[in-house]
């Protein structure tokens, strides 16, 4: 079956699901079943897409002359964006209706529509044809609960602004009441049957009343760890808050007070020792 639609639509270019089914010979209720589960999986895997005139086209069938590159995806928040090419200074610029539900960051497959004309000063146009690799992986965001859809405990609201489409998010094991702040991992990104993500649960960043939320909800969604690890912890409880003469020996010591304090000996290895509990930092052979 897979085979017969690729080549059928290798020759032809596009159809549509009637047509298509005519051709290849698939016009009985089972075989069209068939057909459309099929075409589903094709769609899933990026081997296949609908065109927004309801016609099927093969990803990897570029038409005789089509130039395709590859780039980064910048969206703006009005629904249009930009694909940057490495090696070139200007970017092309993708309509909201060509974008073709990439997001941005993501690595993607552009066809370009126009050429850039510079004595009239407009710039290259193109249309997204594939995502090649997704850049969003987490999204940081607090939790509002909703029925809408019943078979997940809601949607988060995302402080990112290119972030236009709905986050929804799979029940977790725990009890959710709607104030909490989440981390996410995104399961299944927006696509021609559902224009809005699929998360799991993560972590529990806190609650949107908890103090200092909003910078460690900046944090967690950049990746940045906001907090020691307990073996980092324990160990700088063994640090004494006054050096002594032997941890001196050799040490350049830094003090951060009303005045400066310099010992330079000749060190022969370096490892940094980061003191957690005054304001020092030594380099200790």
């Amino acid at each position: 079956m897979k085979s017969r639609i690729i080549d059928y639509l290798k020759q032809e270019g596009k159809a549509q699901v009637d047509q298509l089914a005519q051709a290849i010979g698939t016009t009985d209720a089972k075989d069209f079943r068939e057909l459309i589960k099929t075409i589903s999986l094709m769609e899933r895997r990026r081997q296949l897409t609908f065109e927004e005139n309801g016609f099927l086209s093969l990803l990897d069938a570029k038409p005789k002359g089509t130039i395709t590159v590859k780039g980064i995806f910048h969206a703006h928040k009005s629904g249009f964006g930009f694909v940057s090419l490495e090696g070139e200074e200007e970017d092309l610029f993708i309509g909201r209706n060509d974008i073709n539900h990439a997001i941005d960051g993501d690595t993607v497959e552009v066809v370009i529509t126009k050429v850039a004309d510079r004595q009239k000063g407009t710039a290259a146009e193109g249309r997204i044809i594939d995502v090649l690799e997704h850049s969003l992986q987490t999204v940081v965001g607090q939790i509002v609960l909703d029925e809408e859809k019943p078979k997940y405990a809601g949607y988060i609201v995302s402080k990112n602004q290119k972030i236009s489409q709905r986050i929804y998010v799979k029940k977790p094991a725990l009890q959710l009441e709607g104030t909490e702040v989440l981390k996410v991992a995104i399961d299944q990104y927006p696509s021609r049957k559902h224009n809005y993500f699929v998360a799991s649960v993560q972590d529990v960043v806190g609650h949107v009343t908890d103090p200092g939320i909003d910078v460690l909800e900046v944090l967690e969604s950049m990746d940045i760890v906001s907090e020691f690890p307990e073996a980092v912890l324990k160990e700088a409880e063994n640090i004494p808050d006054q050096p002594s003469e032997k941890d001196l020996k050799d040490v350049w010591t830094f003090e951060m007070k009303s005045s400066l304090r310099l010992m330079v000996p000749m060190p022969r290895t370096w490892m940094m020792r980061f003191i957690l509990s005054a304001w020092k930092v030594g380099i200790s052979n």
